[in-house]
């Protein structure tokens, strides 16, 4: 059996902390001992995490109050951000493992990277494009320092061939980079789209987005472009669900604009299929993306989908019409729906074509993908 260490920041609601999630719920334990490691307990997915999985944080949440506890977390905190990163690898991880896994840019590529544990192959898990998308160039001081830290790695995945073909273009390593899409749980996802529907629909199209509150969501572009079309005339309603540090100014642009009869912001849901299978289409307004876990899941229930023009998009549609890809613009975003405002019968004829692409999203092929790559390594 290998021991294999997946390290990543957090624990919330995030794309790669889902996909995170599944594998480790999913891979067969007989081959794999896994352990997670991530900064803070209690966070929306560790109790999931913990029953798969051996799971340490560095600190534990100050849930009492105590004074102690703060002090203590504050300290720990940014100990781990000022010390040498072999140093936090080996005092705030610790322990051996066959494999160690970055599974996220940025500060968990940074850690592992610098791990000095020398008898473990180490293994960087890419979800963000280099070239539109480099926030993680902040995190190691540069992009050549980041480039250096990604040279340490044994192999680097990334979440489509358009991230790679982005990670490649910007840093080289190409014999290295390999694809593996994300899995997801195709049975469960479609079995929990089935339960009721909490909401009362009051004009369609009804269009639904779900993901953190972030500018790369580009939430604040799709509050403006449905101004846009509600002053031209235009009924439709609009759910956005997530959680994140910019849904305050989301909820000022609502009221700036005076769009609350037209978009709803909810809390992330833990069960949003059930909202999308209500649905008349899926909207990705994102600036970037990695490899959409949130739009391969409409597709895999049948809801059409109009995006920006992002990293994966196009594989994940396939040879299928599953809905727009558009101009990764404001002017684009409007154009696009717009077009299906103006031609409602475009709505059906994507979903027969989801139909068809769905069946490449199930959950046990991928799954194999990731052990045999893992047992290779």
């Amino acid at each position: 059996m290998k021991s294999v260490l997946f390290f990543i920041e957090s624990l919330d609601g995030g794309g790669a902390e889902g996909v995170l999630e599944r594998i480790v719920a999913a891979i067969d334990k007989s081959k794999f001992d896994v352990h997670v490691v991530s900064e803070t307990d209690n966070e929306f997915r560790t109790a999931r995490i913990k029953a798969d999985s051996k799971h340490h944080c560095f600190i534990h949440k100050n849930l009492t109050g105590s004074r102690i506890r703060a002090l203590f977390n504050k300290v720990i905190i940014k100990y781990s951000l000022v010390a040498p990163p072999s140093l936090v690898r080996s005092t705030l991880i610790r322990g051996k493992y066959d494999m160690e896994v970055a599974f996220c840019e940025g500060y968990s590529t940074k850690i592992i990277g610098n791990s000095s544990d020398k008898g473990s192959k180490k293994i960087a898990w890419v979800h963000t494009d280099f070239i539109n998308y480099p926030w993680s160039e902040e995190i190691h001081g540069g992009a050549e320092a980041e480039r250096k830290c990604y040279e340490k790695f044994d192999a680097i995945v990334c979440v489509s061939q358009t991230i790679k073909d982005a990670f490649v273009k910007k840093y080289g390593m190409e014999e290295k980079v390999h694809v593996i899409y994300n899995v997801i749980d195709d049975n469960k996802i479609i079995e929990r789209s089935a339960e009721p529907f909490p909401l009362e629909v009051a004009r369609r199209p009804f269009f639904v987005l779900a993901g953190s509150f972030r500018r790369v969501k580009g939430y604040d572009r799709m509050v403006r472009v449905c101004k846009r079309l509600k002053n031209e005339g235009y009924g439709f309603s609009v759910i956005i669900m997530g959680i994140g540090y910019e849904r305050d100014d989301i909820e000022v642009l609502l009221d700036e604009l005076d769009m609350r009869d037209t978009i709803t912001l909810m809390d992330y849901q833990e069960n949003p299929y059930k909202y999308f299978a209500k649905a008349d289409a899926y909207v990705c307004s994102s600036r970037a993306e990695g490899y959409s876990t949130v739009v391969t899941e409409a597709v895999l229930l049948g809801l059409p989908v109009i995006t920006t023009e992002c990293s994966g998009m196009r594989e994940i549609f396939g040879d299928e019409e599953c809905g727009i890809i558009c101009e990764n613009s404001e002017d684009g975003l409007y154009r696009a729906l717009k077009k299906v405002l103006d031609e409602p019968e475009l709505l059906p004829k994507f979903h027969k074509a989801e139909e068809k692409r769905a069946k490449a999203f199930r959950m046990d092929a991928r799954i194999k993908e990731v052990e045999k790559f893992l047992e290779e390594m």
